[in-house]
């Protein structure tokens, strides 16, 4: 196509690394390459051999991603501030109150996208699009037929430090350029993607967090939950039923909860991608890996399902719904 109440915190182990740059950025790079190690050794669907029932729905799903001989997956990190109730120290720096990680899952991904591939892993050896960082190319073959693949990956945080986002003309001009950039992945791509915080049913999210006037505590009742501001957003993007992605992943805590009814609702023909539980990053962004590697196999129902749950915590809290139904 073109024409991803409980407080979820996205809880975070007190372990972050700044050794490669950026704070997380090590242990998302750990996540990934532990997960792209249990996808190499996850079989290719043979869709001649699924019966009847299950072929069609799969060659149907399919048929449409790749009519135009390119699968489009676009990923939205939202603004991901790891808000643990005290300053953050890690790396010999002091990053302040509420750092944010999504600039180090960026740089993570985009390193695992790019390096050598192993066994049946098709999420890798992508090359930079030249003068665009964001933007990464190859060729696949899916089921039986050669296409191309194209991977954008966006973050929201201007920075690292909450203190420099916040109020800031630099962390506004992200801010309304990550929901441009949503928004129009909703509508024309064959997968939107979205990492981030749920916001207690107020995301996606591509801003610093609402507090408690007053308090380093987030508003989740009278803000987020009250008024629902990015999920709003997000339904009134897929509001025209003949622009609406493939795939889309709600890569957040509780996503099923906070946005599976409504959301199904408003796009029945797209597959959806949502959690269970309130999860670590490791739980969500390794799924999204999986859900993304699925893609640019042609993996079908019970493959597919399996890139998403190759870990056991996976397989607790990630579901999906009406992608090969």
């Amino acid at each position: 196509m073109k024409h991803v109440i409980i407080i979820c915190l996205l809880i975070l182990p007190f372990t972050a690394e700044a050794r490669r740059g950026y704070v997380y950025q090590n242990s998302f790079e750990a996540y990934g390459e532990g997960y792209a190690k249990n996808l190499a050794n996850l079989a290719n669907d043979k869709i001649s051999n699924l019966p009847d029932d299950q072929r069609e729905k799969c060659e149907q799903r399919y048929g449409h991603i790749l009519n135009d001989g390119l699968i489009d997956i676009r990923v939205a990190m939202g603004y991901l501030d790891w808000t643990t109730g005290s300053v953050v120290n890690s790396g010999g720096r002091s990053y302040g109150y509420s750092p944010s990680i999504d600039i180090g899952a960026y740089y993570a991904l985009r390193e695992l996208i790019t390096s050598r591939c192993r066994g049946n892993l098709q999420l890798c050896r992508f090359q930079e699009t030249p003068g665009n960082p964001y933007v990464f190319t190859k060729n696949v073959t899916v089921l039986g037929r050669p296409v191309r693949a194209r991977i954008e990956i966006q973050f929201a945080s201007a920075t690292e430090y909450l203190n420099n986002n916040v109020g800031s003309a630099a962390q506004e001009q992200r801010t309304a350029y990550m929901q441009n950039y949503y928004d129009q992945a909703l509508q024309d791509a064959d997968a939107a993607f979205y990492f981030g915080h749920s916001r207690n049913g107020g995301g996606p999210d591509f801003a610093p967090p609402k507090f408690i006037p007053g308090t380093n505590k987030v508003n989740y009742a009278g803000y987020y939950k009250k008024y629902r501001p990015g999920f709003n957003k997000m339904l009134q993007s897929l509001s025209n039923p003949s622009r609406q992605a493939d795939v889309i992943g709600m890569m957040s805590c509780n996503s099923r909860d906070n946005f599976m009814s409504k959301l199904r609702s408003t796009a029945p023909r797209s597959g959806v991608i949502t959690s269970t539980a309130v999860l670590t990053v490791e739980e969500v962004y390794t799924a999204m890996i999986g859900g993304m590697d699925g893609l640019l196999r042609g993996q079908c129902q019970k493959s597919y399902y399996k890139s998403l749950r190759m870990t056991q915590r996976n397989a607790d809290n990630i579901t999906m719904d009406g992608m090969f139904e």
